[in-house]
């Protein structure tokens, strides 16, 4: 059973046992804010603990707490004191200081209650009447002014609230009242311990567990590298602050990874959920009945047609106040998974004393460090960072944190690792490698036609980029050294020289070996393929003359294109003569529209008229002509058209 509550440990703060106290066993930390408190120990028949808490914790406490009795116990109701919301507890009160009133309010609020009220020259009793504002003058303005009207044994008395000095109820009642709201709203700002009595029943002495959660602060990994002669050593360390108010002795600890996820409720305030108002029925008041008189034919009887009933509300007016009130409950429950998470257990009891920190050796053991130089562009143009390719050898997984790197007896740099799984790598660096030298030259992109096709009336393109960097990398220091030389990764372009480079998230990775003072280039080669596609038939005659000159295509695909271009420059030629053909009937009108204008100007029987008759109707002849002309030309046309559209659509090459 105790087995089953150590699996769901799950993080806490610093909480202390004020009475017949268990002691704390065993400490979960987790990386989510919160932490684990178990305690065990044992209780003879019935048996109450109390359990001491910052106000703070009591919502993790309320959310989390286990209790657990191993001996066939029984646990009983745990107790505790809730917090009502202060606004609720101050509304309570005769005299309302909830919102912070000033003198005025709080005066006005206290209408009908007897008082006695100080001023800079005398002391008045009386009862207050009412609180109001006057405008009054001050040197060349008028300003708002507040009094407060007492009603004296000598009569209405007036004050101005700025010559007040002091005032007190006289009421003993609303004093007190006054006095205990002013205590309430003390008691709000105590964020002081909070008590919670845990009770067990059973026979004789039994084993009890009490587990919760609290908040606590993350727990860190630091690490040390130390590489010279023999294997590299990993040492790490987990620092822990124990900001509870109570000791750790000899407990379990465990340190949790992963981020489990966890929040707050308020538990620990009673919520007053609001309640729908449903109107009282009321029956309508009675008036008096005046009867009419009496009429010679007796009228039949008969309901108003609106009049009201009696007694219960209708139906539908049962059906509104049943829908508000589901309206008014909202359910409000989800569930959520936890991922997979990875712990460390310290196998020796730890002892860490209350608001003290400590650092707990959680490795120490020799690991696979290659020395390596890391070189991006993007972090230095010129040098690499000097490093190393760290493989985690061991049966743990290593938490991010940083890592000082003592390299041959001397402090080296700082690293920082990121979550390292059993058996992965990864290369920490930690300082700029002045013995390499590295200069990149980048070439620009070249392209290349590898294909062409036609198929249903589409040319298909394909062409390939290339682009080259090269890398002249100087290696000045006496030893050889391995350099690693990192390019971003674009999955559009495809590696071709090298083909045997390291692939991360974001880079290529190329391993490049370099003997004593030695200079070597490498030259790294990318290459894609695009597509291109042309509609032959909106094409343009520009575009299909550069594939035709273009003496890399098959010959049958450039005779296509030509024949392409043989029938669209027959197709203009049947252009360019229905242009002349509309030009002619064009000039031909203009040409009747001044001779019909000269017409006007003419005797019917004079030559010159006669003359111009002729004329007209030759150019009517001339017209019917071109128009003849025109549609002959629009059919050729239009079965030229469609005969390269035939072609186009019938061509596969």
């Amino acid at each position: 059973m105790r087995t089953t509550w150590t699996v769901f440990a799950l993080l806490t703060m610093g909480s202390a046992l004020a009475q017949e106290a268990l002691p704390i066993t065993r400490v979960v930390l987790f990386r989510s804010g919160v932490g684990y408190i178990e305690r065990l120990g044992r209780v003879e028949g019935e048996a109450s603990l109390t359990l001491s808490l910052r106000e703070t914790q009591m919502n993790d406490l309320l959310k989390s707490l286990v209790l657990v009795d191993f001996d066939g116990g029984q646990i009983l109701p745990v107790q505790y004191t809730p917090r009502d919301p202060l606004s609720r507890t101050l509304s309570a009160f005769a005299i309302n200081i909830a919102d912070n009133p000033s003198l005025a309010t709080l005066l006005s609020r206290l209408r009908g209650a007897a008082v006695e009220i100080q001023t800079d020259k005398e002391t008045v009793q009386g009862t207050v009447l009412s609180v109001e504002t006057r405008k009054t003058p001050a040197d060349e303005t008028v300003v708002d002014q507040s009094f407060v009207n007492l009603m004296t044994r000598d009569g209405l008395r007036s004050l101005a609230l700025n010559a007040v000095r002091s005032f007190r109820v006289r009421d003993e009642r609303l004093q007190k009242e006054l006095q205990d709201a002013l205590a309430a709203l003390a008691t709000g700002l105590d964020n002081t311990r909070k008590t919670v009595e845990l009770h067990f029943r059973g026979q004789g002495t039994r084993r009890v567990l009490v587990g919760y959660l609290t908040e606590m602060p993350l727990w860190k990994m630091t690490y040390r590298l130390v590489i010279g002669e023999g294997e590299p050593l990993l040492q790490g360390w987990a620092i822990v602050e124990n900001t509870t108010d109570e000791d750790w002795r000899n407990v379990r600890v465990e340190l949790v990874s992963g981020r489990p996820v966890s929040f707050i409720q308020n538990l620990y305030e009673p919520v007053y959920p609001q309640r729908p108002r449903v109107q009282t029925q009321t029956d309508e008041a009675l008036l008096p009945n005046v009867p009419e008189a009496a009429m010679h034919k007796q009228e039949t009887l008969r309901a108003a047609p609106d009049a009201p009933g009696f007694g219960a509300p209708t139906p539908r007016a049962l059906a509104d106040a049943d829908a508000a009130l589901r309206e008014s409950i909202v359910e409000m429950a989800t569930g959520q998974e936890r991922g997979a998470l990875f712990d460390y257990r310290i196998d020796q009891p730890v002892t860490v004393l209350r608001q003290q920190s400590a650092m707990l050796p959680v490795l120490n053991r020799t690991v696979q460090a290659e020395t390596v130089s890391l070189y991006n562009p993007a972090n230095h143009p010129r040098h690499p960072f000097f490093g190393v390719k760290l493989t985690n050898t061991t049966d743990l997984t290593l938490m991010e944190g940083p890592v000082t790197v003592y390299l041959n007896g001397s402090y080296g740099g700082d690293a920082q690792l990121t979550t390292l799984e059993p058996k992965g790598e990864r290369v920490l660096t930690f300082a700029l490698d002045l013995g390499m030298e590295v200069a990149l030259n980048r070439t620009n992109e070249t392209s290349q036609q590898i294909s062409v096709k036609i198929a249903r009336g589409v040319l298909e393109q394909h062409y390939q980029l290339r682009r080259e960097n090269e890398y002249l990398v100087v290696n000045r220091d006496g030893k050889p050294r391995t350099l690693l030389i990192e390019q971003p990764f674009s999955g559009a372009w495809e590696l071709v020289e090298p083909r045997d480079a390291e692939r991360t998230a974001n880079f290529y990775r190329f391993r490049l070996r370099l003997e004593p003072n030695q200079t070597r280039t490498l030259k790294v080669v990318e290459q894609r393929t695009e597509q291109e596609t042309i509609a032959l038939l909106q094409a343009s005659d520009d575009v299909l003359r550069v594939f035709v000159q273009n003496q890399r295509l098959s010959e049958p695909v450039r005779q296509a294109l030509a024949t392409i271009l043989n029938r669209r420059r027959a197709i203009s030629n049947l252009d360019a003569e229905i242009r002349q053909q509309e030009a002619k009937i064009r000039a031909i009108s203009d040409d009747q529209a001044r001779i019909r204008e000269n017409m006007k100007q003419l005797d019917r029987n004079s030559e010159l008229y006669r003359q111009y008759v002729q004329k007209l109707m030759q150019q009517e002849r001339e017209i019917e002509e071109a128009r003849r002309a025109i549609q002959r030309l629009e059919e050729q046309r239009a079965r030229a058209q469609r005969e390269l559209s035939d072609y186009i659509a019938g061509l596969s090459l």
